[in-house]
């Protein structure tokens, strides 16, 4: 996976060639938790993909089917696509009319809707693209209120990635002033197979406060050699790699090793000798 953050004044950035999100076989994941209960959060698991066309008003929207933690499918929402451009149309009251929910043509600098109504009422400034390889292809990434982590590496309010959608879920981008609750994509299939998962989960489904991410010391961070666990008695650690596969598991000890591990970032799923999970990136430099 490349990231190469472009800012404002450098040249412009472009990917080989754009990718659409409104495909046949695409199917997002995504988690809504609901937070009024506090701390007896409510997960609710949504699967979301494109199922057909039809034709309303001589425009042609891509239908999206939508399933609630396994109940039956039901039709969701419209889409539709053009230039870059990814529009969402709602099926009921004020939601029945075309509202532009991605902007994959904008630059950095650009400010995106801020002429016309949103969904979510929320406006957004590029603060950088980057270009990632995902599902074989490279794909621009929109970064927005950009910062930095203490070991220099970037996070964002909200990312947008081409052909995927936005990190907080495909139909939820800008949610996040909801109050109550709040929304993220969990993982994004191509035609059954896994393009990208959220690495703050490191699952498609998650069923409980257990699942997420947790803070958790480990250090040093980012690692070469040796990773100490802290705080924890640790009776198990997973090592995920960015595509969510499992790259290394170990039993019993505090200490893990990282020698092995190619450059990159790493999602540890953490299980203490209580039972609680715990989840947290880390970032391997050799």
């Amino acid at each position: 996976m490349l990231t190469l953050l472009l800012f404002a004044g450098e040249m412009t950035l472009r990917a080989q060639e754009y990718v659409p999100i409104i495909q046949e076989g695409n199917e997002w994941n995504t988690l809504t938790v609901i937070t009024d209960d506090w701390p007896n959060y409510t997960y609710i698991n949504e699967v979301d993909w494109c199922s057909g066309d039809t034709i309303i008003e001589d425009v042609r929207y891509t239908i999206i089917m939508r399933t609630i933690n396994e109940d039956s499918p039901r039709l969701f929402s419209l889409l539709r696509e053009e230039n870059g451009k990814v529009w969402y149309r709602g099926l009921y009251n004020e939601y029945q009319t075309d509202i532009l929910l991605y902007d994959f043509t904008a630059q950095v600098g650009d400010t995106i809707l801020d002429s016309e109504p949103y969904l979510f009422g929320y406006y957004f400034v590029v603060d950088s693209i980057s270009i990632e390889h995902l599902g074989g292809v490279d794909r621009k990434k929109y970064w927005f209120g950009l910062e930095y982590d203490y070991a220099g590496e970037p996070y964002a309010l909200e990312t947008w990635i081409e052909g995927i959608g936005s990190d907080w879920g495909l139909l939820t981008s800008g949610s996040h002033i909801y109050c109550g609750s709040y929304s993220r994509a969990l993982c994004f299939h191509q035609n059954g197979e896994l393009v990208w998962y959220n690495p703050e989960y490191g699952a498609c489904t998650v069923t409980g406060v257990e699942e997420i991410m947790e803070p958790i010391s480990i250090y040093p961070n980012p690692a070469k050699e040796m990773v100490t666990i802290g705080g924890y008695e640790v009776a198990e650690v997973q090592v995920y790699n960015v595509l969510g596969q499992l790259v290394n598991t170990i039993h019993g000890t505090n200490e893990l090793s990282v020698t092995g591990l190619a450059e990159g970032v790493y999602l540890l799923r953490v299980t203490a000798t209580d039972g609680k999970t715990y989840r947290t990136r880390l970032i391997v430099r050799q």
